[in-house]
């Protein structure tokens, strides 16, 4: 589907501005309860036994930290943004935790300047639905992965699962943040056509509430607590925020 050149490069220049000033307010690295769960999840459900000699892409790598954690254990990390902020910040992380496996690359994530079947494993957090032609974008990317290669995806999932009383506030969320589009499993599995190893749900009501609650008051007790509860159900559709499959090609 043809999209908009200049609603594409509004888009861009939205995303560009919104988290390059995001991003500019993180003066440390820090390790939320919500990214422990994701880290231990690409442990779980991505990574291979014999993983360290091989190579992963964070496509809109942000806040940097699946790069970073990644690269700690030792397999050759690739993290690309469209943000030179963000990429300023993983700068920093490398140098610090001194990882020399750890590239860092400034691109859109339809475009990256890798080769054909060049990655083991992809990671893309909360990217697809910001990008403006995905299906360009998921074109790109099982272009760069390897045959036998896993991919993990999570992204925000369909209205019709999301509580009605939030459909408000989930639209507004996603006018100011820029996203352009939410998914079901099907639709993923459609877009992608590759081999669901597994998927799961996450950000459920309390945790929703919870995340409210933090832009006001931040405590990291709380939120441990909800992300433990929010775990149990990841198995749970209905009533959640965001979807995670897990692909293999």
């Amino acid at each position: 589907m043809a999209v908009n050149y200049r609603k594409k490069q509004e888009q861009y220049k939205h995303q560009i501005s919104y988290f390059g000033k995001e991003f500019s307010r993180i003066k440390q690295y820090k390790l939320d309860p919500w990214m422990l769960t994701y880290i231990d999840r690409l442990k779980k459900y991505l990574l291979d036994k014999n993983f360290k000699n091989k190579t992963l892409i964070d496509i809109g790598t942000g806040s940097g930290y699946v790069a970073i954690e990644m690269a700690k254990l030792g397999m050759n990390v690739i993290a690309c943004d469209l943000s030179r902020e963000s990429l300023i910040n993983a700068a920093e992380y490398k140098k610090q935790f001194k990882l020399r496996n750890l590239k860092l690359i400034e691109c859109k994530a339809e475009n990256i300047s890798l080769k054909d079947n060049s990655v083991d494993y992809i990671v893309s957090i909360a990217v697809l639905e910001h990008i403006p032609d995905d299906y360009k974008a998921i074109n790109e990317w099982n272009r760069i992965l390897k045959p036998g290669g896993k991919m993990m995806i999570a992204a925000p999932i369909s209205y019709r699962f999301v509580f009605p009383f939030f459909i408000p506030l989930s639209f507004i969320y996603d006018r100011h943040i820029g996203h352009l589009r939410r998914y079901t499993l099907q639709d993923l599995k459609r877009k992608f056509r590759l081999k669901i190893i597994k998927h799961m749900y996450s950000g459920h009501i309390l945790k929703f509430l919870g995340f409210l609650i933090s832009r006001i008051i931040r405590t990291n007790i709380l939120d441990q607590l909800l992300e433990k509860i929010d775990k149990k159900g990841e198995n749970r559709r209905y009533g959640a925020t965001n979807i995670i499959v897990f692909f293999k090609k």
